[in-house]
């Protein structure tokens, strides 16, 4: 049994949808030499049976400043403004939904802190941190001097009922595991406490995005990731596409991942020369979705 370039998954080896369920036996295709699954029902597509430490040892030093890769960031630290403007843009959208002023939050995947550092600035917010890359985890740390763990989330023990609200920017794409970690969110977040998530949407405005196993091992939808909250207890209150400020040589270095790789590499470096740290925003290939916990849950 074949899908378009797919590859029939053994009878005995059936695998099950992470959300809907349905039995999936055919691979969507293999990237990288990693077989990456796709449901028929809910068209979630996704990497499983991947070793844990494997993925863990992905995020080296070096993801967060990687010039000539696709996998990982240009260089971060060197988007920081535009990084800090995202940050803001999202706490915007949270304020229009809840308060943030004076509240317990915590970043999963906070990277250098930026967001952290933000809503510490503006909002007067009691923040935390969960980052296992050591660069990153590292300038949160020492030079923000953020409240950060380098580890993963389920190993942190947060109390139950802890946290005002949980962030996931551009994280749960990444889990090995995005219901279960959802899960240990939903123990650790206030009752009706807030859960924001950005992440690419496959059937989104922009539907450009790249199948980049190990880096992102889940890639969702607007329909199938509601779907997913409300499986973990959560209610979906906000769900929009994301706009995104990039500066004019990282959105075309972004673009060159898609088509014409050497007209787009070509005109990065002309717009770079030019245009310099100019930045716009724009719709991007992702989705911001705000949930808050189910007390009926």
């Amino acid at each position: 049994m074949h899908l378009k370039g797919g590859v029939a998954v053994g009878m005995n080896n059936v695998k099950k949808c992470h959300i809907c369920g349905k039995e999936v036996r055919n691979y969507y295709r293999k990237v990288n030499g990693i077989a990456v699954l796709r449901c028929h029902h809910c068209k979630l597509k996704w990497v499983e049976d991947l070793d844990e430490r494997a993925v863990i040892s992905f995020y080296n030093k070096g993801y967060f400043n990687r010039s000539h890769s696709k996998i990982g960031y240009r260089d971060y630290l060197d988007q920081e403004k535009n990084h800090r403007e995202n940050s803001l843009s999202i706490l915007r959208r949270v304020d229009a939904v809840r308060d943030l002023r004076r509240s317990r939050i915590l970043e999963v995947g906070c990277a250098f802190g930026f967001l952290l550092d933000e809503a510490r600035r503006i909002k007067l917010c009691d923040v935390y941190g969960v980052e296992i890359n050591e660069d990153a985890f590292q300038y949160a740390k020492s030079s923000l001097g953020l409240n950060v763990v380098k580890r993963e989330l389920q190993t942190c023990n947060f109390e139950n009922n802890f946290f005002d609200a949980v962030f996931l920017i551009g994280t749960i794409e990444h889990l090995i595991s995005p219901r279960q970690t959802l899960n240990h969110i939903h123990r650790i977040l206030k009752s009706e406490g807030i859960l924001v998530i950005t992440t690419v949407d496959t059937r989104g405005l922009v539907p450009l995005y790249s199948i980049k196993p190990p880096e992102h091992l889940f890639y969702f939808n607007h329909h199938n990731i509601s779907l997913l909250l409300g499986m973990s207890g959560y209610k979906v209150l906000v769900r929009r596409p994301y706009f995104v400020k990039y500066r004019m040589d990282d959105l075309f270095h972004r673009l060159s991942e898609f088509s014409c790789p050497s007209v787009f590499s070509f005109l990065d470096g002309i717009i770079s020369k030019v245009f310099g740290n100019i930045s716009i925003r724009i719709p991007s290939n992702e989705m911001l979705v705000i949930a808050k916990k189910n007390t009926a849950s």
